[in-house]
């Protein structure tokens, strides 16, 4: 098997291919030159055989014409054939007009008296010479063949058919042709020699430049080939010897800027991470491994289920790495560690060819203290809010006792005070949107979460908004698909943020309009958990919202008329609730709205299946 396998390799080599192919272009070459010269010898040989018998049949038509022209002389026609002296070889017979041998010489004797009927005869017989190369109709031999007319006044009165075997000119052929493959034999190995003299001059060449790679592939840039001839191939080793110095310089480079990366590395103050594409970790820089609490050399090699404290980024990770849903740029993620570290982890996948990501790099940013920061600021708020929300009442409680009448002119008393009245309960309201956001901000909202009957909850929402649509002459309707499952909510937050849509629609719907609540199934990838949905739209025939608000629409106090809004007691905070309750329900919001043809506000919530809901960090009964 070993020989096999060498016998194969030697086969493969370049020396091997050249011996082969110069044998086989010194084989085509004879095979055509003996082709050639075998049918050129053929038809010299037939050539001249066909002129022999020719002179040889004209001259006995000559000397047999006026016998056959005279049906008394016919006698006269064998004595003349028997006593003509013909080559080795050749034989004569003489026919007559219908084709009937009247004297043949040699071993043709016996046919006479039969007719023939051998291709050329009736040719001749129609007075145009016949003849060619066929079987002998006695032997079956290779023979050439002649028949030629015997003329009289124009008019045909027999025929001279010479006969002449072709076995000798074959014969001389083999023997040519012998000849000729002894001499491509002794050309072939002639050629062996030379070819595998020529080839070792070029393959010599070769199997240096390939040992050489070898010992470079092995770390070894130092030693040279020697030019031995100013051909390709020693311009080849020339290249070679180039490449070689100019790859150990550029090796140097990459490891000078390689110690340079590491040293960088190191000591940076935010952690690194690398991946390669199939989620292994690859680098972990001090700075990471002590963010982390990991061994660097413990978790090379492993992925990020290996290190607990990045759990919340396999998911995110395998959707860059895999390419799902298209999510291949780059990603922040934040985590809580359980020391109490709030780190910010950026994702930038390593693209390769065709876009796809090849590894991935996670930089780790220690943000506890921003956090915390932030976290002041929150509470802050929530705080000043609550602080501001008693001197509020206060106010509230003595402009009640002026209006009742404890103030002078009574015309500016009730003017003013009605002012005041309804800034304070703006003020109130807006202070409760704040305390409200605080909570959801922080978490720490709490949820009653329960299996709510959708149909019942649009038809409460109706219930409680009929009077104030009533008031602005616009109509309210609901209505709901027959069969709705229930869907995981909390009754007082949904009540609360279908109340405040549909309070928006009524106050930007001119009376005579209309308001349609409508509850649906969610069509199919409406949520983002990809689960089965129920979908509330409230839908009007208001004023519409400029194509170029709606990105804004759920901003904090952004308000598409500022001046209408406040006039309508908006605070600019109820969209931004509304989505924050929503997003807490596991569901979705969207707007979708066209100046003057009405707005529709959709609420998608998931059916209930399993468990409720639990938002993270919510509070209460949610948690």
């Amino acid at each position: 098997m070993a020989a096999g396998k060498g016998g194969g390799r030697v086969f493969k080599g370049i020396q091997a291919k050249l011996i082969l192919i110069l044998t086989l272009l010194i084989l085509v070459a004879m095979q055509f030159i003996g082709v050639y010269l075998l049918q050129a010898l053929e038809g010299y040989h037939i050539k001249n055989l066909a002129g022999q018998l020719d002179q040889q049949a004209q001259l006995i038509a000559g000397l047999i014409r006026r016998y056959l022209a005279d049906p008394s002389q016919v006698g006269r026609v064998e004595e003349l054939v028997t006593s003509f002296s013909l080559p080795t070889g050749v034989e004569a017979m003489v026919l007559d007009v219908r084709g009937t041998v009247l004297c043949a010489s040699g071993r043709r004797i016996a046919l006479r008296g039969q007719r023939m009927s051998l291709p050329p005869v009736p040719a001749a017989l129609s007075g145009q010479t016949g003849g060619g190369v066929m079987p002998d109709p006695e032997s079956q031999t290779r023979c050439y063949q002649l028949a030629l007319p015997v003329k009289a006044d124009d008019r045909v009165v027999g025929v001279v058919y010479m006969i002449a075997s072709l076995e000798q000119v074959y014969h001389t052929m083999s023997a040519v042709f012998l000849i000729l493959l002894t001499a491509t034999l002794i050309a072939m190995a002639i050629t062996v020699l030379l070819a595998i003299a020529l080839s070792r001059t070029i393959t010599r060449p070769i199997r240096e430049v390939t040992s050489r790679a070898a010992e470079m592939a092995a770390g070894d840039f130092d030693r040279r080939i020697e030019v031995r001839s100013g051909d390709e191939l020693g311009q080849l080793a020339a290249m070679f010897n180039h490449l070689a110095a100019r790859l150990k310089g550029t090796l140097d480079e990459i490891s000078r800027e390689k110690s340079k990366a590491e040293a960088i590395l190191n000591h940076m103050a935010d952690g690194i991470l690398a991946l390669d594409g199939s989620g292994r970790i690859i680098l972990v820089n001090p700075a990471a491994a002590g963010l982390l609490a990991c061994v660097p050399d413990a978790v090379i090699g492993g992925t990020l289920a290996g290190v607990p404290a990045l759990g919340p980024l396999i998911d995110p990770v395998a959707g860059i790495l895999g390419g799902a849903g298209g999510e291949q740029g780059e990603r922040t993620v934040a985590i809580e560690a359980e020391d109490g570290k709030v780190l910010r982890a950026d994702l930038a996948p390593v693209a390769e060819k065709a876009g796809a990501a090849g590894g991935l790099v996670i930089v780790l940013h220690d943000i506890t203290e921003q956090e915390r920061l932030e976290r002041m600021r929150r509470e802050f708020v929530a705080n000043v809010s609550h602080e501001l929300r008693t001197p509020l009442t206060t106010i509230k409680s003595y402009v009640e006792t002026l209006v009742d009448g404890a103030a002078e002119e009574a015309e500016v008393r009730a003017r003013f005070l009605g002012v005041v009245w309804d800034e304070t309960n703006r003020m109130v309201r807006l202070v409760n949107d704040l305390l409200q956001l605080s909570r959801l901000d922080a978490g720490h909202m709490d949820w009653e979460f329960a299996s709510l009957d959708v149909v019942g909850l649009v038809a409460d929402a109706r219930q409680r908004m009929a009077m104030q649509a009533e008031r602005k002459g616009v109509r309210l309707e609901a209505g709901a698909t027959p069969g709705l499952g229930p869907v995981w909510a909390d009754r007082e937050r949904m009540q609360q943020v279908l109340g405040n849509v549909i309070a928006n629609a009524l106050d930007f719907t001119p009376a005579g309009g209309s308001v349609r609540v409508f509850a649906a199934p969610a069509a199919a990838g409406r949520l983002a958990g990809g689960g089965p949905g129920v979908e509330i739209t409230v839908k009007d025939t208001g004023v519409g919202i400029p194509v170029e608000d709606l990105p804004r629409l759920f901003e904090r106090f952004y308000r598409v008329e500022k001046a209408r809004t406040r006039q309508r007691g908006g605070t600019g905070l109820g969209l931004s609730i509304a989505r924050e309750i929503i997003h807490a329900h596991g569901g979705e919001i969207d707007i979708a709205s066209e100046v003057g043809r009405g707005t529709t506000v959709s609420l998608t919530l998931p059916v209930a299946q399993g468990e409720p809901p639990r938002p993270a960090g919510a509070g209460g009964n949610g948690q």
